[in-house]
């Protein structure tokens, strides 16, 4: 009989007891010795009783996939587990309050423990005063370690937390509701809480009416009476099983809705965990937990075919194989603000036509494209989107995307600049680049320019500056400063709070982040009544990268005044304030002409 290593945890997976509809339950209890033995053939025979004819398809977990990489067997990925991807949607327990990545951070009373097991009336904050009586009440159940939120009437358990990682300001709450008309009395799907918990705001109402919990009054919309047809109504609260729920865990078995129109997700149990680990929870309330944030399958594609194979690596996708184009799908599948294709019926690309996911492939790859549908809108100019979660669509119109000098002779990809399998630090931007040429390895960092400089250092601008200075950064910072500066015609201060001559300043602006465009002050006065329109159908104008990175919000060197949280670009200020910069960056601009060459 054929077996294979994974150090991981002494529970056997193909040993579970298959019993009831409870199959799966398999976890170590806290400080469990980390080594065991799969048995290659009774893993399949389980896999075959979960998942039967689709057995061969199936997704393992990122923690079996972690029991040969973890530098023993496989490269060690284990700092996967300290990721945001991994961090993303968690249980709440009574053991980590407080912890970030783990727990609830919500604490506005200043506790030794959260909110929750604070008790806290949320009619007691300032934000939630105009709710009186009616806001939100938190509380926890020691005996059943279990975190409640009361809506007027209704009592919903708080399945999960959204975010709230180290470096993360917000926190959501996904609740399953009471309703009076399903088998269990409960919702088939996760809602979205009417409050959200910032660091640095505190509790804040979802939106004006709690995210669709409650009235123009503020009274709440629900009652006991309470079925689950009124919560997909319009105007009720948003559903995150059918809008967010496909970019939030790592492979999905089916999609559904109910004949009330509630929607329904399947996804694979989850056969390997820790008891303490909160990353894993019942999603679907089936009694078993599922494989919820984004783990190594997100990225690879299903593992159940690569470890019955022993590891075989014909078996599993490895994007650093794959174009710059094809791997960038990988991140644009979640990175994207789109709607499921053809009928737009999830918030994510999913061919929903015929109920098939997409994702990495190893044998027949799909392009991302054929699964979704655009759904956002344009800033003035027709060309560049605007709105949330677009990454990916602004990376397709960029000269990164465009190159031909990337990954395998395709694009340059998104782990050019990220790291989706380690660290914790903002954004998981690479803390290292190695060079391919030389195999020079190059420490890098957004905040002194290393990062890009890694890879653009002898080329155009930067043809003073070689790979090596960017290196060895500390002894080179003058030589590379002078270079730097006559690019962009400011002092050289990147690591200071004005980010002086930061690359991402200018070429990341808010507005135009992953196209790396430097967007032109002549175009906020070009784009005035034209694109984007707010909830009261005003056009919002057109930002330009020089206000938008820096002179509204932090320098008032031209005696206008500050705009320091801007919602529109057609102020009066604004027109005057891009009718000096389009001086130095515009047509005869004095730093940067850009009128077109005849």
């Amino acid at each position: 009989m054929r077996k294979v290593i994974v150090v991981l945890a002494v529970a056997l997976i193909a040993s579970t007891a298959l019993a009831g509809t409870n199959l799966v339950r398999s976890h170590l209890t806290a400080g469990t010795s980390r080594s065991m033995k799969v048995d290659i053939a009774g893993l399949s025979a389980r896999l075959t009783a979960l998942y039967g004819a689709d057995a061969g398809s199936a997704y393992l977990g990122s923690d079996v996939c972690l029991a040969c990489h973890n530098g023993a067997i496989a490269p060690d990925e284990t700092g996967w587990h300290n990721t945001r991807h991994s961090q993303f949607l968690r249980r709440p327990m009574g053991e980590w309050t407080l912890v970030d990545g783990k727990g609830v951070i919500a604490n506005q009373a200043h506790g030794t423990k959260d909110d929750f097991m604070m008790g806290v009336d949320l009619a007691t904050v300032g934000s939630f005063s105009a709710y009186g009586a009616n806001a939100p009440k938190l509380s926890y159940d020691a005996g059943t370690d279990t975190y409640w939120m009361q809506i007027g009437a209704l009592k919903c358990q708080v399945v999960a937390t959204q975010a709230g990682s180290a470096g993360q300001d917000t926190q959501r709450f996904l609740l399953r509701v009471p309703v009076t008309d399903t088998d269990t009395k409960l919702s088939k799907a996760l809602y979205f809480a009417p409050v959200t918990y910032s660091r640095t705001q505190g509790w804040m109402p979802a939106s004006p009416t709690g995210g669709g919990w409650y009235s123009s009054s503020l009274t709440p919309k629900f009652d006991t009476t309470l079925t689950s047809s009124a919560l997909v109504a319009a105007g009720g609260p948003t559903s995150h099983t059918a809008n967010c729920v496909g970019c939030h865990v790592t492979g999905i078995r089916s999609l559904g809705k109910t004949a009330t129109g509630e929607a329904t997700y399947q996804g694979y149990y989850a056969t390997l965990y820790s008891a303490d680990d909160p990353d894993y929870f019942d999603y679907n309330g089936d009694g078993n937990f599922e494989i919820v944030n984004i783990g190594c399958e997100a990225c690879h594609g299903p593992g159940a075919q690569h470890v019955l194979g022993g590891g075989d690596p014909t078996k599993i996708v490895n994007p650093a194989k794959l174009t710059g184009a094809q791997s960038s799908e990988i991140c644009g599948r979640c990175h994207i603000a789109v709607r499921s294709a053809p009928n737009k019926t999830y918030g994510w690309p999913f061919d929903d036509a015929n109920g098939v996911n997409w994702i990495p492939r190893y044998d027949t790859w799909v392009p991302l494209a054929t699964d979704y549908v655009a759904n956002y809108s344009y800033w003035g100019d027709g060309k560049l989107p605007s709105g949330h979660l677009n990454a990916y669509d602004q990376y397709q119109l960029s000269a990164h995307a465009a190159t031909h000098y990337g990954q395998n002779g395709s694009s340059e990809p998104c782990s050019a600049c990220h790291d989706a399998m380690d660290k914790q630090q903002e954004y998981q931007i690479n803390t290292s680049i190695t060079d391919e040429s030389s195999g020079l390895e190059i420490p890098t960092s957004v905040d002194n320019d290393s990062l890009c400089l890694a890879c653009h250092a002898t080329h155009g601008p930067f043809a003073n500056i070689t790979k090596a200075q960017v290196a060895d950064y500390a002894n080179n910072e003058d030589a590379i400063a002078k270079v730097v500066s006559a690019h962009s015609n400011h002092p050289f201060a990147p690591e200071r709070i004005m980010g002086l001559s930061r690359c991402v300043e200018c070429h990341m602006s808010p507005s135009a982040g992953h196209t790396w465009w430097v967007t032109k002050p002549e175009d906020t006065l070009t784009y005035m009544t034209s694109g984007v329109k707010d909830a009261n159908g005003n056009y919002v104008g057109y930002p330009n990268a020089c206000a938008d990175s820096c002179h509204n919000t932090r320098v008032n060197i031209f005696g206008l005044g500050l705009d320091p949280t801007p919602t529109s670009w057609t102020k009066p200020y604004d027109k005057s304030l891009a009718s000096i910069l389009v001086t130095y960056y515009g047509p005869g601009g004095t730093w940067w002409n850009t009128t077109p060459t005849p």
